[in-house]
């Protein structure tokens, strides 16, 4: 399968010791990877220099074959960060919400066509949430607006998925529709990039376990996911 992601030599740090340090990875179409490890060990950094977000000290990052930080590139990426939640300033509902997903490639004042919507409806399904498509977003809980803020991200169909703990404060109902719609997306071809401190809520769907401490990166075997949670 073709490389999506690719990190050489990459060094990042907040102006004190490196939180990563000559990192190299190497993720390719189809493949669900799990970024686990203690807090502080570089697992979020690691995401939103794949996003184009940040950019690195030393090294190069290469998502589908050019940098993150260009529009064409971040228009093919879905990134939701820990913790987003809607700014209740302006009532919109779930459905417009996650309509809004398909801006970047439909243009701004271009408005969405019936076949976008179809789309629309069609990830609200898959997230378990047709039926909360007319609510306000900002008055639903936060794990309801969490599962909102990744069917906006999913509904572009992108190609690199990057995900920062996203099944955390979700009810356990739909932690198991989330994982499995992240694994039908990997079967598509996408690369999902989920970092989680709950790995075993991905056991039966992951492909590969990173590890992530100390600046640096090891894999465990498919069989260690005790390990990775024992490392949270």
């Amino acid at each position: 399968m073709p490389v999506t992601v690719a990190f050489s030599e990459v060094t990042f740090g907040y102006g004190g010791d490196p939180v990563l340090s000559a990192v190299d990875l190497t993720l390719s179409a189809g493949e669900f990877v799990v970024l686990a490890g203690p807090n502080g060990s570089g697992k979020s950094t690691l995401l939103r220099l794949c996003a184009g977000l940040l950019v690195p000290e030393s090294g190069v990052v290469r998502v589908l074959d050019g940098s993150p930080r260009e529009g064409a590139i971040r228009r093919r990426l879905g990134y939701v960060p820990q913790g987003l939640r809607a700014p209740g300033i302006v009532p919109v509902s779930v459905r417009e919400v996650v309509g809004a997903g398909l801006v970047p490639a439909r243009g701004l004042f271009r408005p969405l066509r019936d076949t976008d919507w179809t789309r629309v409806n069609g990830v609200l399904e898959a997230v378990g949430m047709s039926e909360l498509a007319a609510e306000c977003l900002f008055e639903l809980s936060g794990g309801m607006q969490q599962r909102a803020m990744l069917a906006r991200a999913l509904v572009g169909e992108p190609e690199v998925i990057l995900l920062d703990e996203p099944t955390t404060g979700i009810d356990q109902r739909f932690r198991p529709v989330i994982v499995d719609e992240l694994r039908r997306r990997a079967d598509r071809g996408a690369t999902v990039v989920v970092v989680t401190h709950d790995p075993e809520d991905f056991h039966h769907v992951v492909d590969r376990i990173v590890v992530m401490g100390e600046g640096n990166l090891r894999e465990l075997a498919h069989d260690e996911f005790h390990t990775a949670a024992r490392m949270q």
